[in-house]
């Protein structure tokens, strides 16, 4: 809802109600020289508003004494100087208060303005400084009727409140340093208002009420933020810029989120674990960003950037709030501590999200330095691009705990991507873990890990699906294990309907994927991958490495033009040795498997490399090309090969080599 603004106090266009006419009959020159004699008719307009003529706390011309007898619709006017207060302005009436270059100044004996329910006020200007919190009255704390925390700083909302210009410094509370906006409130920022250098303290005892929460604004009711900044505020625990309570709405459409800190450290006792989180925004309300950043902020634990958290009501239900990124950018937020795990750089998002536009880039954390997403999402646009995760995640981390009995379900398609992406483990795109991911469209591009999974690591039970996108361009670099497109780990599930998986590289094995779970491949490619290892144990399966366990089933799309030193196309383990698990598994049932190259100079098995188990039931394996032996199939003495159906023909320098 969008409240107007009081109409002016003159006429139409600005224009006062008695202004003289001029005579159109005026002669130019007369008219001009009439003008020169006025200063060339640059006249300063009349100021608006009854005017501050007292800079007292209080008595005759104050704000104080105009405040309490204004009528609706009034404006004030304190064109400069400074106020010192003794106690809290409060206001009665629909009012615009222009301050100009004046500064309200609370000096420590409470707040410097209080807006009660049902009154809509405008601020212009100027600046409301240092103030302490007070306790408010709450539903349910206890015995007592005020809560021991206290809320608003320097300024607290119950009304309907716009600040255009203002700045709001210096504050201190248990919640909302600056600003306390309360269950039912609405503030906006608009203009160049700016919150700044306010904090947010916890409480020393009593832990049944919640402190230490929004640095800069505290928002049970409706906050927009058009414009300004909200900026440089510290909390203990919780949002270092803004807090969201239960049922709030706060809305970024303009302006900065930047510079705010969340200061507790992580700490772990036993199993559990603490710390800061929502170095920008923490919210457990709906949250929706379509313009403006979030940048700069930092906390210990998760969510450097944005943390939004669901909860429980009284009677166990689960609240989850809904966050919405349709615009603005997310950069540069971090979060700080490395040896406990914590998540999400950018944003920290244990609620329903939904992204359509917008930029994540440059933030830092362990895991998920882009995002770290933990309920269900649907990512249709917008760019997560050059972030970074110690551990594993690089872009985004999708997580579902183990506690719950269902996992979350993750859709990317349409024209999000996700690029130049770093993790220092595995997963430099994307990590998956306990999730359904479907992939319907997209790019994930240029993203890089250095153990495995360039592009995507599909963890233990996941089951997920591309029908449609690109991955292409991804690395592993390192040589402990591959797959420069794709890893899927053990008890790992992906069906491949649609997509391409091309352009991908390795150091070690497995340009395009590497599995020790389970692949499913009805169409799509895999096209153009490359394993740039030569090292001992490096250099097989350009196109696909499949470990003991593995399971591939090719019944469509084709896996054409990888390369290798052996096995240009795929790679098919054998059983292993120390663990017992069973040889790999490939069928080809209807796909295609072409143009795929062993380069070695002994290398073998341009189309296959198979040391496991191969069957070929339907599809081709054709035009593929080995330096030494098997160019469509080279099948070591331990493997087991059949061929029922399908046909291998055309390849170079033979079809089937089989060692004897």
């Amino acid at each position: 809802m969008v409240f107007p603004l009081p109409p002016p106090p003159s006429g139409a266009e600005g224009v006062p109600m008695n202004a003289p006419l001029v005579r159109l009959g005026l002669p130019l020159l007369s008219l001009s020289l009439l003008l020169a004699a006025c200063g060339g008719g640059n006249v300063d307009p009349p100021l608006v508003g009854t005017p501050v003529t007292s800079l007292a706390d209080s008595g005759p011309g104050t704000l104080r004494e105009l405040l309490s007898s204004a009528g609706a619709g009034d404006t004030l006017r304190l064109s400069s100087g400074s106020i010192t207060l003794s106690s809290p302005l409060t206001v009665s009436r629909n009012v615009t208060v222009d301050l100009g270059s004046g500064v309200i100044d609370a000096n420590g004996k409470g707040r410097a303005l209080e807006i009660p329910s049902g009154v809509t006020v405008t601020i212009k200007g100027g600046m409301l400084k240092g103030g302490m919190g007070a306790p408010i009255t709450l539903a349910r704390v206890g015995p007592q009727a005020l809560s021991v925390a206290t809320y608003g700083g320097v300024l607290l909302n119950e009304g309907t409140l716009t600040l255009d210009g203002t700045t709001v410094t210096g504050g201190t509370a248990n919640m909302g340093g600056g600003i306390a906006n309360l269950k039912g409130a609405t503030l906006s920022l608009r203009g160049g208002s700016s919150v700044t250098g306010n904090s947010a303290q916890v409480l020393a005892e009593n832990k049944e009420e919640s402190s230490g929460g929004g640095g800069g604004i505290f928002n049970k009711g409706t906050l927009k933020v058009e414009a300004g900044s909200v900026s440089a505020n510290t909390a203990t625990n919780s949002g270092g810029g803004i807090y969201g309570g239960v049922d709030s709405v706060t809305t970024v459409s303009g302006g900065k989120v930047d510079g705010n800190t969340v200061t507790a450290p992580v700490v772990q006792t036993g199993t559990n674990t603490t710390g800061s989180a929502g170095g920008g925004i923490y919210s457990n309300g709906d949250v929706t960003i379509t313009g403006g950043s979030v940048s700069g902020n930092t906390a210990s634990y998760f969510g450097g950037g944005v943390t939004v958290q669901s909860t429980l009501d009284a009677q166990g239900n689960l609240v989850s709030p809904r966050i919405t990124l349709g615009g603005g950018t997310i950069e540069n937020n971090r979060v700080t501590d490395d040896a406990a795990g914590g998540s999400g750089g950018g944003l920290w998002i244990n609620g329903n999200f939904t992204m359509t536009g917008g930029a994540v880039r440059d933030n830092a954390a362990p895991y998920g330095g882009g995002m770290g997403i933990f309920r269900d999402a649907s990512i249709t646009g917008g760019t997560i691009e050059g972030n970074t995760a110690s551990k594993n995640g690089g872009g985004l981390l999708l997580f579902t705990p183990a506690s719950r009995t269902t996992n979350s379900t993750v859709t990317f398609g349409g024209t999000a991507t996700v690029r130049n992406n770093t993790a220092g483990d595995n997963s430099g795109g994307i990590a998956v873990s306990r999730t359904t991911l479907n992939m319907t469209g997209g790019t994930v591009t240029g993203n890089t890990a250095v153990n495995s999974g360039g592009g995507l690591a599909l963890g233990g039970d996941t089951n997920s699906t591309i029908g449609g996108g690109v991955i292409s361009g991804n690395k592993v670099t390192g040589s402990t294990d591959g797959g420069g497109g794709i890893r899927v780990f053990r008890s790992g599930k992906l069906t491949l309907s649609g997509g391409v998986i091309s352009a991908n590289s390795a150091s070690r094995t497995g340009g395009g994927l590497v599995l020790d779970g389970q692949v499913t491949m009805t169409g799509g490619e895999i096209s153009g991958n490359t394993v740039t290892g030569k090292g001992a144990g490096e250099g097989g399966g350009g196109g696909i490495r499949m470990y003991p366990n593995a399971v591939f089933i090719a019944s469509g799309g084709g896996i054409k033009d990888n390369t290798a030193l052996y096995g240009g196309g795929v790679f098919v383990g054998a059983a292993s040795a120390t663990n017992g698990d069973p040889a790999a598994q490939f069928t080809l049932s209807g796909a295609t498997v072409s143009g795929n190259q062993a380069t070695d100079t002994y290398g073998d098995g341009g189309g296959f490399y198979n040391d496991g188990k191969l069957t070929i039931s339907s599809g081709s394996v054709t035009g593929n090309t080995a330096k030494n032996k098997g160019g469509g199939i080279r099948n070591t003495k331990r493997a087991t090969y059949a061929q029922p159906g399908g046909s291998v023909t055309g390849n170079t320098p033979d079809n089937v080599y089989s060692e004897p």
